[in-house]
C-alpha cells in the first residue's frame, strides 16, 4: 500500500486502530493523569498515528478519552468506530482535547487547568484549538514539533519523522538486555526551572 509516494507500512498500520487496550479515560481514573515523559510519548504516539491515518485518507476519527486506548505495553491506539465527514483539522482539535485530558483528567471545555502543561505543550494545544481550522497545524506538523524538529534544516521528510516517532514510542521488548538510553529531550520540552 502506498500513499503520497511513500509506504513501508507507515501510512496505515492496523495495529494503530485495531489493537486492544484500556480506554484512556479508565487509565486516568485509575492511575491519575499522565506526566513527564509518559505524557510526551502519549502525545507523540497519538500524533504519529493521526498523521499516518490522515496520509492514508482516513479522517473524522471522533477522538475522545473513551476511544483512545492504552495497550498493556503502554502504547496509545485508536479504537475502531464510526467516522464522520469532518476534516483532518477537526481531528487535530480532538487530539488536543485528548492530550489535555491525559494531562489533567478533564476536557478543556470542562475546566481543565491548562497551566499544568509545560508552556511549549500548552502552545501546541492552543494552536490545535484555533477557531480557524485552516490555521491549525497538521498532524505531521504535530509530530515535527513534538520531536523538536522545528529549527532550520531540522525538519526531515515525512517518512523520517514518522520513523523517528515510531522508534521513540515503540515499547521496549524484554530480551534480557538493558534498554538503550533515551535521547535527551528536545529543548522545548525541558522545564525552565528543572534539570536540563
Amino acid at each position: 500500500m502506498d500513499f503520497q509516494a511513500w509506504s513501508g507500512g507507515l501510512a496505515l498500520r492496523p495495529r494503530d486502530y485495531l489493537g486492544t487496550g484500556e480506554p484512556l479515560a479508565a487509565v486516568v481514573r485509575t492511575t491519575g493523569p499522565l506526566t513527564g515523559e509518559r505524557l510526551h510519548l502519549f502525545a507523540l504516539g497519538t500524533a504519529a498515528t493521526l498523521a499516518r491515518l490522515h496520509l492514508g485518507g482516513i479522517a473524522g476519527l471522533r477522538l475522545s478519552p473513551a476511544n483512545v486506548l492504552i495497550s498493556p505495553q503502554g502504547q496509545a491506539l485508536f479504537a475502531p468506530g464510526p467516522r464522520d465527514c469532518l476534516f483532518p483539522a477537526h481531528d487535530v482539535g480532538d487530539w488536543a482535547d485528548v492530550v489535555v485530558f491525559a494531562a489533567t483528567g478533564m476536557m478543556p471545555d470542562a475546566g481543565a487547568d491548562l497551566d499544568r502543561l509545560l508552556p511549549q505543550l500548552r502552545a501546541v494545544i492552543d494552536a490545535c484549538r484555533r477557531p480557524d481550522l485552516g490555521a491549525r497545524p497538521t498532524a505531521v506538523d504535530l509530530v515535527r514539533i513534538l520531536l523538536g524538529r522545528t529549527g532550520p534544516g531540522r525538519g526531515g521528510s515525512v517518512h523520517e519523522l514518522l520513523m523517528e516517532a515510531e522508534r521513540r514510542t515503540a515499547p521496549y521488548e524484554q530480551d534480557g538486555h538493558e534498554p538503550p538510553s533515551p535521547p535527551p529531550p528536545p529543548l522545548w520540552r525541558r522545564h525552565p526551572y528543572g534539570p536540563g
